[in-house]
């Protein structure tokens, strides 16, 4: 007489363990963009949330090592733009205005909350700047990895004749037109993404840490980088002080541009280091209790 009790017992814990599951998202999931899915990775707990952004033609696995450590500290976001990795392709300008509107769209569909702290390589420094531009309230801290900034190429252009000038946009068009249709969507637009920054400064009030590579890649090399241009790279990130003089500027000369697979242990430590002044910010320890103010006075007179 007890069996059929005992069933019902089981089948209601089943659809309870079953609701239960279904109502936690994945960490790895697709958010719907204007129609098109997005790839995301949502992983860990707490804040800042840490928001991952790769630079061109890389999917969020790039940043894999990284978001796997910091993800036992808070929560992290990483996430694939359109038309890379899993992510469709959407049909617009992929310019970094485009980008940043996506990346808010995902932040606030998935009901991420700031503040935020934005870890960016490359030609995601573009993205992670303009994010901040346009949404201020919401950055609290940038970790840039290399980034690209406006105006380099041009004055690595100006310390060559016309003929080196000439074959030196030979290979950046060849070296675009040879790349998967996302990332020449994203190459393509880089003039105009240069000539956007310019309209921008890196931000004062927050704190900053840029990594810089001391050294060219054997690829770039191969280019026609000097150690001349690597010298004026680095000065280049230093004279970012003046506009933000809080930047923390470190330069590594054992790694390439891939500053975070080439010594992820110096990433990781800077981010951690990012996370407990930002926690700090947000929960400033108790002021001690003030003392007797006659005992005050006396220190006073003293």
């Amino acid at each position: 007489m007890q069996k059929p009790i005992f069933i019902n017992q089981i089948l209601t814990l089943c659809v309870l363990v079953c609701t239960f599951a279904c109502s936690q998202k994945s960490s790895d999931r697709f958010v719907e963009i204007d129609g098109h899915k997005q790839h995301i990775l949502d992983k860990g707990k707490g804040t800042p949330v840490v928001i991952f952004i790769t630079g061109a033609g890389a999917d969020l696995n790039n940043f894999s090592i990284i978001q796997e450590e910091i993800a036992t500290l808070t929560r992290t976001l990483s996430y694939d733009r359109a038309g890379i990795g899993l992510s469709e392709e959407i049909n617009t300008e992929r310019t970094v205005g485009h980008f940043a509107i996506e990346l808010n769209e995902i932040l606030e569909k998935e009901d991420i909350e700031p503040p935020y702290l934005i870890v960016s390589h490359s030609l995601g420094g573009f993205i992670s700047r303009w994010y901040a531009h346009s949404y201020p309230s919401k950055v609290m801290g940038m970790v840039l990895i290399d980034p690209a900034y406006e105006g380099f190429m041009d004055t690595i252009r100006n310390t060559r004749s016309a003929d080196q000038r000439r074959r030196m946009k030979d290979m950046v068009d060849l070296g675009i037109v040879n790349k998967p249709k996302a990332t020449r969507k994203e190459l393509e637009m880089l003039q105009h993404d240069e000539q956007l920054m310019r309209s921008t400064r890196l931000p004062v009030d927050i704190p900053i840490t840029m990594l810089t590579s001391g050294r060219f890649s054997k690829k770039e090399r191969d280019a026609g980088a000097t150690a001349a241009d690597i010298a004026l790279w680095v000065q280049f990130h230093e004279n970012l002080k003046i506009q933000a003089p809080q930047l923390k500027h470190i330069v590594t000369e054992k790694s390439g541009s891939f500053i975070h697979h080439d010594e992820p242990e110096l990433v990781i430590g800077e981010i951690k280091a990012m996370i407990e002044t930002m926690r700090l910010k947000l929960n400033p320890p108790p002021e001690p209790e003030p003392t007797d103010s006659i005992a005050a006075d006396t220190l006073r007179i003293e």
